[in-house]
């Protein structure tokens, strides 16, 4: 009898282990849900960086440089991303947009930042401070990693839903943004922990989608089922915001205290519940292949306030501004194809993007920088102009020089500016430079 009776009650127990987290009937396929791939856990590559906690308001910067970026590189460089000397470190961009520890900045931002300025090693600067990175070869360092594009992708309907999905599945880890204040955690029956709710009130805040598992779910409106073909949320349709089943498995930059040693599943509803106007967009990144600067300004320098500084160098038939000292304009964009995540971004509108602050390395003496100018050609006869912007320059230039290098990143020939140290005139100076 017992024998008899053994192929139903395998579907039976089929259906009880295909049960929500609450015990609730799982009721069809939601929309959305990955083709072949109902399950992807990207931390489980030795690729994707080790979660740890973002110092300062720096979230942005770590999700987009720390956390995207280093681990877009090293999957496909074949690298592990435990070893510092291979992570990419977000503080000299949150140096840079930031005024202060408890300011935030914007992940566009630090891509667009860093597709002129590189990003450093982890190695190179492991902490966050006010004040910029000190060292011409961390400088040159820096260039070889960047990004070479991005994407800012909707996520607001099944068929968005999909698409983010597959970047996952295809082993790129995305970006999202939420108000965190009030967020709903539980712990769930087979371990970890589920985000039933994101804030909604607060600052927005950066984290990082890893993942995704299309079976786990919660009856939230407690009809004793896991729906996503009913209108739960009494709006007259059926869509993303009526999935009860499916979640993203997210890294909070907060470190591994908040949720489950800094991971935790979300349910992918947030996306059309949160009034917050960024959690209808997600963000990728792609890498840049490395490649040495072939022409950099090393300069030394030492300021009262860095904001407000404006440097140019010329080769005599083309003037380039390296960021951040220059004054920046808004892309040119197609009427209405700015992003939610680019639109308040500080690189976005125009001014100064570096931060207030002076320009002295840690010990107090002067910073020495390297800034990429390679569009200018080498070997001919430069002008280096430093200027004010809306306040006086109060300082000393302490050296200044232009350096060709190869495409290993060795100097083949350094051109110096004669009769230096020199205090700065408050409006500043030109200067010429040899070959």
């Amino acid at each position: 009898m017992f024998f008899a009776s053994l192929p139903r009650f395998l579907t039976v127990l089929t259906a009880l282990i295909s049960l929500g987290s609450a015990g609730c009937q799982v009721v069809g396929t939601p929309a959305g849900a990955s083709s072949g791939v109902p399950r992807v856990d990207l931390t489980a590559k030795a690729w994707f960086p080790p979660i740890v906690r973002q110092q300062g308001n720096s979230c942005a910067q770590q999700a987009g440089l720390a956390y995207l970026l280093t681990a877009e590189r090293n999957r496909e460089r074949g690298v592990s991303s435990w070893s510092p000397a291979a992570r990419l470190s977000p503080y000299q961009a949150y140096a840079i947009l930031a005024d202060s520890m408890t300011s935030g900045t914007h992940v566009t931002d630090g891509w667009r930042l860093a597709l002129e300025t590189g990003v450093p090693l982890e190695t190179d600067l492991p902490r966050a401070g006010r004040g910029l990175m000190h060292g011409f070869d961390k400088y040159v360092r820096a260039l070889r990693q960047k990004p070479a594009g991005w994407q800012i992708l909707p996520l607001r309907t099944g068929a968005d839903l999909k698409k983010v999905k597959d970047q996952l599945a295809a082993g790129h880890p995305v970006a999202c943004d939420f108000q965190v204040r009030g967020a709903k955690l539980v712990k769930r029956p087979e371990g970890g922990t589920l985000v039933k709710q994101w804030g909604r009130t607060g600052p927005g805040h950066n984290m990082i989608y890893a993942g995704y598992d299309d079976t786990i779910g919660i009856d939230t409106n407690g009809d004793g089922k896991i729906t996503h073909d009913l209108d739960i949320t009494g709006d007259g349709q059926v869509d993303l915001a009526d999935q009860e089943r499916g979640a993203f498995l997210v890294v909070n930059p907060w470190g591994t205290r908040w949720g489950t040693a800094g991971k935790a599943w979300v349910l992918c509803r947030e996306h059309a519940l949160s009034p917050w106007p960024r959690a209808g967009e997600v963000a990728v990144v792609q890498s840049a292949p490395d490649r040495s600067p072939r022409l950099m300004l090393r300069l030394s320098l030492a300021l009262k306030e860095r904001r407000g500084l404006v440097i140019s160098v010329g080769d005599g038939a083309k003037t380039v501004q390296p960021l951040p000292f220059r004054a920046t304009t808004p892309p040119s964009r197609p009427a209405g194809t700015v992003s939610t995540w680019e639109m308040f971004g500080k690189l976005e509108r125009p001014g100064l993007p570096v931060s207030s602050g002076p320009l002295l390395n840690p010990s107090g003496g002067p910073l020495e920088m390297g800034l990429d100018v390679s569009t200018l050609q080498g070997g001919h006869h430069f002008t280096l102009t430093l200027s004010s912007l809306g306040r006086p320059l109060q300082g000393t230039l302490h050296a200044a020089s232009l350096v060709e290098l190869d495409r290993t990143g060795k100097v083949v020939r350094e051109s110096r500016i004669p009769h230096l140290p020199v205090i700065l005139p408050p409006t500043g100076g030109t200067w010429t430079i040899s070959p």
